[in-house]
């Protein structure tokens, strides 16, 4: 009948039938009757407003607006709801095993003359619901039910079978976090819970216990969901009326053992006669609500309801709580991964260069690991099973364990990798390291040579200098005199001659260059000058025409269509820059084929583009794309081969020695010693190793305060996300906000080496410099002593210079590298107690040149504090939504198969929606789209979908899980607001018509937006 009398309502002006006009009257003759009425429908989950309205009206026609106490019901499946109100009010609500009532149902009770003195109210207004938890509904249904109907009661009975609450405790939370966000709807809740089936309902002191347990969940719960409301709730009675000392009931079972022929157990009718006493005497103190009231209840709670839809997706607030936090933990867990394989690599990374290995298994890299790895897996293992939401963690225990191994993985396979370089480097720079000795011999020979024919002429250092370099070439042409040396590369030119091979122009190629706009063809607004309209084979001569006269007067393309064209240059231009990068260039030289071969891929790939779009590409487009290709890559390969040079070629290699042994010539000059100037070389070997040593473990150590205590670093992916949108309103920069648009990784990047560089140089520089101390002071501490050990080794067995190198060494090789040193020359030194204080001496000096060390200088080594950061806050998943853009926040980076998902999303102007075939810009948030019927085109060459049935678009759509609800992010509607006239223009699309701006959005202001993003995060 309900259906029906919608149905025609919706279309009254069209009905020529009246009957249906009758049907309310109809049901209200029977609700006053005392048979029950459908109050929810069941099979659709919906409340027929229309309907309900005019029922009660009727209703309130025939008895008048009279008062009504309304009692509800609630809890799981054939917990025997329907059997208490039955036994307890004379109803006949259907009972039996499995599901009986489906949706929810109403019925009047009139209180009798006898007792209507004592109450304010004329009728007891029963509604019976469906089990919860049922197979065939869902987590959404349930919580809706659950907090409509103890929205809608005075009181409520929450039936639970047994004395462990935990089959309600998820719904509860829900309904009071559902309560605390529908604050238009004015509510005073209160509730009784009844244990069914309890076998020793006299054991107080134990009843008293689990009521304990109970009242501490329900205030956990409400406390948790008021710190995530921002509502001042301290416990659950501050929401919903409850006392655990009056309000929780124990009731035995129904029957007296196994039925059919079990008789009534008279303990089950004592408990429902004492639970009818605990309603009525609660109910006298109710004033109740007019029927009239209660119809408006209805109604403002229903469509409060479809308005926090996004609640009940949730199995509770808390769950969400709880992954948060493990979300924190496990950022901790892959943090203390990394920062002990930086370690390792760094330990590996020496020994290479000491030459004490030239082979790295990966057991050996695992080996080294294993103790911080068992470490980690005891840490989660103990996480899991000794925090306090351990049941609820449990679910979630064999991704994570997946997750830390996979990561465990990329870490040992990333290091392998690095090391196999460097390894590789090593045995290509080993013909140049063959001859290091004897050049350093010859070196020093000469040198001594020269200081001693100038030993009694007069010390002036210009004319030493002089001297020192008229003879330098000449030792330097004869030391290298049957040796190549290796040439610099000419990329520019390499570059023209690939260009013109694949069929370009010279005229184009040099249009090209001089206009210089490749450069920044990533962030172009506008790519229509680069495209052609394909001409369709076989058309006739006017259609040729039409199509040529188009070309001319076609306008700006799609919106679609240029972030098509964006998309494909990023991906090119990534898939080019890791092509390059794979090459070994740094210990093989750079060959020209590497950029023929990324020429060759790139034309391809815009070859199969084109093949699926109704347009061409211009030549103008390859030029432009492959000079923005080549300008990217050829940082990277002039820094690669200045590596291979520097490593491989011997005149680069002299000439950079050229100041030590000027040193040397000159301390010989002075007199000194074999051994002065001896200890002056070790020193001078020393200070470079240990400048790169103190920076690479300063790097480690920054990156590990900065991500422990830095707020922006210290937290979950959702943490970095609202400070760097703190950071973007902050500043108020347009671009930066597109780039985080269209580029959310480079955004955050860039965000991270900013915060980085503020830490080290400006808000925390003092602290930054204390750690760079420390760990000069650790590293000379370090030095000295390995000095101590091989001095005293050697004076006991009365070794000579050799031994005392080779001793020294090696008590160095885990942290420092240290460069062969050439003996020959000092074979007279045989007093190590005044070698050892002349290189005290030295040592001394180093620790106050470092200490004054810019931090800048980190930036030349290996290891930099924003680079391991980035790799470590960046390794998280950032698929951005098909709608708005709006970056999935989850930190796991793979996290499959859990869908993408966003607290908020955005309004889709953001990423350049518009209405089709319009130039009116979309204000609409996806989450209040999938809720409707609206439309929209996943591909132009498909037919339109549904947003409530988005998944059905496949991948990425069927991936994202976009919760239907009416939630607006301020932050994002400030943000369309401040910039509107840069997103018309940047987007070329307008905010008028079905786009115009709401007028609210234009009260939110800067401050307003940053505060938001606290919502953001409690969530």
């Amino acid at each position: 009948m309900g259906q029906i009398y919608e149905a025609h309502r919706a279309v009254q002006a069209e009905s020529k039938h009246t009957e249906w006009v009758k049907y309310p009257e109809l049901a209200a003759d029977l609700m006053v009757s005392g048979h029950p009425v459908e109050l929810m429908d069941g099979d659709a989950g919906h409340v027929p407003l229309t309907w309900i309205s005019s029922l009660l009206d009727e209703v309130i026609q025939k008895l008048g607006d009279q008062r009504v106490f309304v009692l509800s019901v609630l809890g799981v499946q054939s917990s025997g709801k329907s059997t208490m109100l039955n036994a307890m009010f004379g109803l006949q609500f259907a009972v039996s095993a499995g599901r009986c009532t489906k949706g929810a149902f109403m019925q009047l009770v009139k209180v009798s003359e006898e007792i209507k003195k004592d109450f304010q109210f004329e009728y007891v207004l029963v509604v019976d619901t469906e089990g919860l938890k049922a197979c065939d509904t869902t987590l959404h249904h349930d919580n809706e039910l659950a907090t409509f109907v103890v929205g809608l009661g005075n009181m409520t009975l929450i039936n639970m079978p047994g004395e462990n609450p935990a089959d309600m405790q998820d719904v509860l939370q829900i309904v009071v976090q559902a309560f605390m966000r529908m604050k238009k709807v004015k509510l005073s809740p209160s509730c009784v819970f009844v244990h069914q089936n309890v076998t020793d309902i006299a054991a107080a002191e134990k009843n008293m216990n689990e009521r304990r347990c109970l009242q501490e969940k329900l205030d956990q719960m409400a406390q948790l969901a008021a710190k995530q409301e921002s509502c001042d709730a301290e416990c659950f009675n501050d929401v919903i009326a409850f006392d655990v000392q009056t309000d929780v009931k124990y009731f035995a079972q129904l029957l007296e053992g196994s039925p059919p022929m079990a008789p009534p157990n008279p303990g089950y009718s004592e408990s429902v006669q004492e639970l009818k006493n605990l309603i009525l005497s609660k109910a006298k103190q109710s004033a109740g609500v007019k029927l009239s009231h209660f119809r408006i209840k209805i109604h403002d709670l229903w469509n409060a309801l479809i308005n926090e839809q996004f609640v009940f997706s949730f199995k509770n607030s808390l769950e969400i709580a709880v992954y948060r936090k493990l979300e924190v933990e496990y950022g901790n867990w892959t943090w203390a991964l990394r920062s002990n394989m930086l370690t390792i690599e760094n330990q590996l990374h020496n020994k290479i260069e000491n030459g004490d290995t030239d082979k790295i298994e990966r057991s050996d890299i695992v080996k080294e690991m294993s103790k911080t790895f068992e470490k980690i897996k005891k840490d989660m293992s103990k996480y899991f099973e000794d925090d306090r939401d351990k049941d609820m963690l449990v679910q979630w225990r064999g991704r994570f364990d997946n997750k830390i191994k996979e990561f465990q993985e990329e870490l040992v396979t990333g290091v392998q990798r690095k090391l196999e370089e460097v390894m590789q480097q090593k045995k290509a720079c080993k013909k140049l390291e063959d001859k290091k000795p004897e050049f350093e011999n010859k070196l020093l020979q000469k040198s001594k040579e020269l200081a001693h024919q100038l030993k009694d002429k007069p010390k002036d250092e210009e004319k030493l200098k002089k001297q020192f370099d008229s003879v330098w070439s000449d030792w330097v042409k004869d030391l290298i005199a049957d040796t190549k040396p290796i040439e610099d590369i000419n990329l520019e030119e390499d570059q023209e001659t690939i260009l013109q091979d694949v069929g370009i122009e010279q005229n184009i190629i040099n249009d090209s260059k001089s206009s210089g706009k490749y450069k920044n063809m990533s962030e172009f607004d506008d790519y229509t000058g680069y495209i052609v309209h394909k001409q369709q084979k076989g058309q006739g001569i006017v259609a040729q025409v039409f199509s040529l006269i188009e070309d001319h007067i076609w306008g700006p393309m799609e919106y679609e269509d240029q972030e098509q064209i964006r998309s494909l240059i990023i991906s090119i231009d990534k898939e080019s820059l890791d092509a390059v990068k794979s090459k070994p260039v740094a210990t093989r030289g750079y060959s020209s084929a590497y950029l023929q071969e990324v020429a060759k891929n790139v034309q391809d790939t815009v070859t199969e583009f084109e093949s699926n779009k109704k347009y061409d590409f211009k030549k103008e487009f390859t030029v432009d794309l492959l000079l923005y290709i080549f300008d990217r890559a050829a940082i990277w390969l002039s820094q690669s081969h200045k590596k291979f040079k520097t490593s491989n070629d011997a005149h680069t290699y002299l000439e950079s020695k050229k100041p030590q042994y000027y040193n040397i010539f000159s301390s010989f000059c002075n007199g000194n010693s074999s051994a002065v100037v001896f200890g002056e070389m070790i020193c001078e070997k020393l200070k470079v190793s240990i400048v790169e040593a103190v920076c690479n473990k300063t790097a480690i150590d920054l990156a590990g305060e900065m991500r422990c205590t830095f707020p922006a670093f210290n937290g979950n992916r959702l943490n970095l996300e609202k400070h760097l949108l703190t950071s973007l309103a902050e500043k108020e920069d347009f671009d930066a906000f597109i780039t985080y648009i269209q580029n959310p990784r480079k955004q955050v990047a860039a965000f991270i080496k900013e915060k980085v560089n503020m830490y080290m140089f400006t808000e925390y520089k003092e602290k930054a410099q204390n750690i760079l101390r420390k760990n000069v002071d650790e590293m000379h501490k370090f030095v000295s002593q390995a000095l101590f050990d091989a001095t005293n080794n050697v004076k006991t067995q009365r070794g000579d210079i050799d031994m005392w190198v080779k001793e020294f060494s090696s008590f160095l090789k885990d942290k420092l590298t240290l460069e062969s040193i050439s003996c020959q020359n000092f074979g007279d030194i045989n007093n190590f107690e005044f070698l050892k204080e002349e290189i005290e001496k030295g040592l001394i000096s180093i620790k106050e040149e470092l200490n004054r060390l810019s931090l800048d200088k980190m930036k030349e080594f290996r290891l930099r504090p924003d680079e391991i950061l980035i790799d470590q806050l960046c390794n998280c998943c950032w698929e951005t939504c098909p709608f708005c853009a709006a970056v999935c926040t989850n930190t796991v980076k793979d996290h499959s198969p859990e869908d993408h998902s966003v607290p908020f999303h955005r309004p889709s102007a953001l990423s350049g929606g518009h209405y089709k075939n319009s130039d009116e810009m979309s204000v609409e948030f996806c989450t209040t789209k999938v809720a409707s019927d609206i439309r929209f085109y996943p591909n132009l060459r498909l037919d339109p979908i549904p947003f409530k049935k988005y998944r059905k678009a496949g991948p990425p759509y069927k991936n994202w899980r976009i919760t239907p609800d009416e939630s607006k992010l301020k932050y994002w509607t400030w943000f369309v607001c401040r910039f509107q006239k840069e997103m018309e223009k940047h987007y070329r699309f307008k905010f008028t018509g079905s786009g115009q701006i709401p007028r609210e959005w234009k009260t939110h202001t800067k401050e307003d937006a940053i505060e938001s993003l606290d919502e953001m995060c409690k969530l």
